[in-house]
């Protein structure tokens, strides 16, 4: 009877531990899924941002072309060029964040 007791003790302890490591392993699956969401979200408002901007941009030169009646628009405007610089920004930083969200794919 003592024999039957410890291997069902062993047989329990090794089910314990087999749980742990999959407990472990899932826990850390989540959480890599979890940071590749916040990534995909970031990535998601930061488009949004540029689209914006673009948006922004549009209606400063339609307003300086049409409106002012300006004959041509150029980059150096101090207007325009603060708008393609934000915009360069925020797409530089989309490019950033998806450069990263490839990379946390590759080595999962």
């Amino acid at each position: 009877m003592n024999d039957f007791i410890n291997r069902m003790k062993d047989y329990l302890d090794k089910g314990v531990e087999v749980s742990k490591d999959a407990i472990s392993k899932a826990s850390e699956k989540v959480a890599d899924f979890g940071g590749k969401s916040v990534v995909r979200i970031e990535i998601s408002q930061l488009e949004s941002k540029a689209q914006k901007e673009l948006l922004t941009l549009g209606t400063l030169i339609y307003e300086k072309l049409s409106i002012k009646g300006e004959a041509s628009v150029d980059k150096s405007d101090v207007e325009v060029s603060a708008a393609l610089a934000v915009i360069d920004k925020l797409r530089a930083e989309i490019e950033s964040r998806k450069s990263e969200l490839e990379e946390s794919q590759k080595n999962s």
